[in-house]
């Protein structure tokens, strides 16, 4: 999306710093098992070490603003192009990873995390396609009403609430489980339409063609990239 406006992005660096932020939150909330040739199976688990993500985050902040001077980008696009780059690893990478954290506090925490965002997308559609009347955001997403968004909300708070008193994540209780529902699908819908302002501001229909029919494969998990780490909160303050 960003080439599609004329920036330039380091796709190499950016991609390879995205897979150290994802492997490094798989590997600090684990454990990550695996099996040797010879049968045994090993646990590997890290500790967090600040120094070394902060050193990483300084080489790959350095990287991508050397990257428009090492490929011969026009000065005029570098600015934007190195800005970019490192976006697409704080707006994806990052917050990707508080799925990690998700599933370490619980594998229930990621099933009652894709619920809310189901739930809260099903109801603000079939809600909003029948009732809706006043536009959220007309230039940015026409079809979107805040009918149907309120509608989203309360599907997404009774399923939290749902998740908090049953056998999904009982330690958060009925009242924080719906509190908890809707702060998640509140930024997954907003989640969902900072990613329609970016595909309106590039021009195209798809974020992507990875998963042909469905926008792109941003546009399945936009929600969840705002709503993963909303939820990773309430956990973590539990």
């Amino acid at each position: 999306m960003a080439e599609k406006t004329g920036h330039p992005v380091a796709k190499t660096i950016g991609v390879a710093a995205a897979a150290l932020v994802l492997g490094g939150a798989a590997l600090l909330w684990g454990p990550v098992q695996f099996e040797t040739p010879s049968g045994n199976v090993v646990n590997v688990v890290v500790k967090s070490r600040a120094g070394f993500w902060f050193a990483a985050g300084l080489i790959f902040v350095f990287l991508v603003c050397l990257a428009p001077l090492v490929s011969r980008v026009a000065p005029a696009d570098a600015l934007s192009g190195a800005s970019s780059t490192l976006f697409g690893v704080l707006g994806i990478a990052l917050p990707a990873a508080s799925l990690c954290y998700l599933r370490d506090v619980s594998p229930w925490a990621v099933l009652t995390l894709l619920l809310l965002v189901w739930a809260c997308d099903s109801f603000a559609y079939y809600f909003g396609r029948r009732f809706g009347r006043h536009h959220m955001a007309p230039v940015v997403s026409p079809k979107k009403t805040w009918e149907g968004a309120l509608a989203g909300l309360v599907g997404a708070t009774l399923v939290g609430a749902a998740a908090g008193t049953w056998i999904l994540l009982p330690q958060l209780g009925p009242a924080r489980g719906a509190l908890a529902g809707a702060c998640a699908s509140t930024a997954g819908q907003i989640g969902d339409l900072v990613e329609s302002l970016w595909k309106r501001g590039a021009g195209i229909k798809d974020s992507g063609t990875f998963l042909p029919g469905h926008g792109g494969f941003y546009d399945r998990i936009d929600s969840l990239l705002f709503a993963g780490p909303v939820m990773a909160a309430f956990l973590a303050g539990r």
